[in-house]
């Protein structure tokens, strides 16, 4: 935690004298030439296009341009690396040799179940792809997005994007702030819209387990085309809709019913967020949904709403002081797709504090690595934080969270593949293991148990009224 302690002295000294000043995102001429589509330094995304001196990672080349053989669209996934052999295994005994390319939650991981959890290092495959459009917007981005000016207020100077100097892509390729890192990741692109179903769990120490179900339906309405956008005052109001978000509890029974539906908004990163409670048979405005420490729905409290993915931003004013973001080669999950074969139960999946390891792939892939310590006067239960994104992709896929005595408790794991047929990169899986007691809470995105396997729907558009509080009226119906 020294790191952090000096990260936030040299944020401080910078803005001694200046607590209201606005940061410009848009880099220099010169700079924003070193991105590009192909035949440039930086890729269209900012990650480094070459590979590294050792040839542990390779130069990505567009990744997966093309589903593998033997997929068939509507059908289950193909592991297009199902050949590859492990590469050698971390474990408690040698973690030593390899500290400096793991994040501290993952040796945190190996020294409390050093008979169970393992590192096992694959061959690194940049596999990640995103659409054309995707990738010309965020070139464009780089020279031209920029954050409101003047802020909307105090801690605010980062949370409001102009929208006329921004294209559907990924805002800052090249960012110079930790909040413009944290802009990204939060914001990374996994669809347009997707309907999904999905199983969810609550362990416990000794690895034994709660199941829940959840339907996910998702509308990335910041990404899709100007003419398509859904109307309406709840997808037009805050500088327009970036995301909506609706949630039905499906199982167990006694929450089976319950659907949250809301919207967060370019101008407003606030969760504008309704709830149907099947007891009461009525909707409710649920501010607490997304807001920062808030319990998250269905994780017995064991994480965190803003650490849905990993950790991202929430509530409309900015809690935390950010490091500037540094790149760093780091031994992630990645390229999940035997976790991601449909199981009947989570039996052999779940272990007690940590998800199978010969279920889980590691590789070497470089990330953008940022601290988070909250700043003066504010509460939460994780003060100082840190969190590891793929630089291609923009996915936060580990994440270390600290309690006030600076001591680490909490890990967090997103476990991606590439969804070749959008294509897009999201997790199937993930992982938000508790250190002091043991338990962890999880899921991964197979069918409902018992349908057939098939994928998330990426096609159909979802029904707009489930973001607003009445329709979540209409879908009641417990």
């Amino acid at each position: 935690m020294k790191t952090l302690k000096k990260t936030l002295a040299v944020i401080l000294l910078a803005t001694i004298g200046c607590p209201f000043a606005l940061t410009h995102a848009k880099v220099p001429p010169e700079e924003a030439a070193t991105i590009g589509i192909e035949d440039t330094p930086l890729t269209p995304v900012g990650a480094i296009r070459a590979g590294n001196e050792e040839g542990t990672i390779p130069i990505w080349d567009g990744g997966i341009k093309r589903p593998p053989v033997g997929y068939e669209e509507g059908k289950w996934y193909v592991d297009p690396y199902k050949d590859d052999q492990i590469l050698f295994t971390i474990t408690a005994q040698n973690y030593q040799q390899h500290q400096d390319k793991l994040s501290a939650g993952t040796i945190a991981l190996l020294k409390k179940y050093p008979e169970t959890f393992k590192v096992n290092v694959y061959p690194s495959r940049r596999s990640a792809s995103y659409p054309q459009w995707l990738y010309e917007n965020s070139v464009w981005n780089t020279s031209n997005t920029d954050f409101c000016n003047p802020p909307l207020g105090s801690n605010r100077e980062e949370r409001c994007l102009d929208t006329a100097t921004y294209r559907r892509g990924v805002a800052f390729p090249i960012p110079t702030t930790g909040g413009q890192a944290m802009w990204n990741t939060t914001y990374f692109f996994f669809g347009i819209h997707y309907i999904m179903s999905g199983n969810g769990f609550n362990a416990y120490a000794d690895g034994t387990y709660a199941a829940f179900k959840q339907k996910d339906i998702w509308y990335n309405v910041g990404y899709q085309e100007e003419d398509k956008k859904p109307k309406g005052e709840v997808f037009s109001r805050n500088g327009g809709a970036l995301y909506c978000d609706s949630l039905e509890e499906t199982y167990p029974p006694r929450v089976a019913g319950q659907i949250l539906g809301g919207c967060l908004y370019f101008n407003d990163t606030d969760f504008d967020a309704y709830i149907y409670v099947p007891g009461q048979r009525r909707v409710r405005k649920a501010p607490e949904v997304g807001f920062y420490d808030s319990p998250a729905i269905g994780t017995d409290g064991l994480r965190t709403a803003d650490m849905r993915f990993v950790f991202n931003m929430t509530s409309s004013e900015e809690w935390y002081n950010y490091s500037v973001p540094m790149r760093k080669e780091v031994y992630i999950p990645y390229n999940s797709y035997t976790l991601s074969q449909p199981r009947p139960t989570f039996e052999g999946v779940v272990r007690g504090g940590h998800i199978e390891s010969d279920l889980t792939r590691w590789e070497l892939h470089r990330v953008w690595v940022v601290e988070g310590t909250l700043k003066s006067g504010l509460r939460h239960l994780h003060p100082f934080r840190t969190v590891y994104i793929d630089e291609d992709t923009w996915m936060g896929i580990l994440g270390d969270a600290y309690d006030s005595r600076q001591e680490l408790w909490r890990v967090s794991g997103m476990l991606p593949i590439n969804y070749y047929n959008v294509p897009m990169t999201y997790k199937i899986g993930s992982f938000h293991s508790d250190l002091f007691n043991g338990r962890m809470t999880g899921g991964v995105d197979w069918p409902q148990i018992g349908d057939s396997p098939s994928p998330p729907d990426f096609l159909t558009e979802p029904d707009i009224s489930l973001y607003t509080p009445q329709g979540l009226r209409k879908f009641g119906v417990r």
